[in-house]
């Protein structure tokens, strides 16, 4: 087999294809590992409120009771279904209610999560309703539900408590929805999905990575010298470099693709999330 074509096979498929399903489930892993891991203040009864840091956390807690009567949700969501409008809402949007709600944590310590319009979304279950003879996909949070909420967390002036005076006025912790992205409530059950699907794309970060270490390191080794020492010294060419065989390419090209296509495979088999596609009714 002629060198370019080596040279295609060794660095454009077999290095591109692995090194970026690689890259992917690296990505993936920090995602939902992100998504899992809760801040360490929120963790257990006897953290310290001291570990609490501005910036993007993961929470959990139980949503103040103060904050709004047991039956009137502090959150609500409701998307409409087979096309129907929702009352109250746009032909085929989205219709949400939510208010500002104080989550305790499991520390006793509280922080006010503020949500704002169009930027809020339920990682959580959905469940069939109807409204105004309407069917609705709907999902609800209300005073005393447990929940995680992931957005980012500042250390705030409270104008509802008194400080020592101007110069020292009371502070608070506020939830926000981050600068770049949606302040996410979800259930523990979602959590629960996210932690396993961290430790699987971590597990294929390894497999993936070890595959392309063995396989240029192992099955190209003799073509990646050959290349280096037909540049030569000081970068000139000190003679053609030869490609390599048909069978060792046949079988890296087999190698990389299987790999490949069993990750792919693999990650959409074993995911948990099932899309929802919501029908929108078209306007003349």
């Amino acid at each position: 087999m002629g060198f370019v074509a080596s040279f295609l096979i060794v660095y454009g498929v077999a290095g591109v294809v692995l090194g970026v399903a690689f890259a992917i489930a690296i990505g993936r892993w920090l995602h939902h590992q992100r998504r899992s891991q809760v801040a360490a203040c929120a963790r257990s009864p006897s953290a310290s409120p001291d570990a609490m840091r501005e910036g993007f956390a993961l929470l959990r807690g139980e949503v103040g009771a103060e904050d709004a009567a047991p039956d009137d949700a502090v959150i609500a969501v409701e998307i409409p279904g087979g096309g129907q409008a929702v009352p109250g809402a746009a032909p085929g949007a989205w219709h949400t209610r939510a208010r500002a709600f104080s989550l305790r944590l499991p520390s006793g310590a509280a922080v006010r999560v503020e949500p704002a319009s169009g930027r809020l979304t339920l990682d959580t279950t959905f469940v069939p309703a109807s409204r105004g003879g309407a069917f609705v996909y709907r999902s609800e949070v209300r005073p005393g539900d447990a929940i995680y909420i992931a957005g980012s967390v500042r250390r705030e002036i409270d104008p509802s408590a008194a400080g020592k005076g101007y110069r020292d006025a009371a502070q608070a912790w506020v939830l926000r929805a981050p600068a770049h992205g949606n302040l996410c409530v979800s259930s523990d059950t979602v959590i629960a999905h996210h932690a396993r699907r961290a430790r699987f794309h971590r597990a294929w970060a390894v497999a993936l990575g070890a595959a392309l270490t063995a396989l240029h390191l192992g099955l190209f080794r003799a073509f990646h010298a050959n290349v280096l020492d037909a540049l030569g010294p000081g970068g000139v060419g000190a003679g053609p470099a030869s490609g390599i065989g048909i069978g060792p390419a046949a079988l890296a090209l087999f190698f990389v693709g299987a790999v490949a296509l069993a990750y792919r495979t693999l990650a959409e088999q074993t995911s948990p999330w099932t899309e929802l596609r919501v029908e929108r009714p078209r306007t003349a």
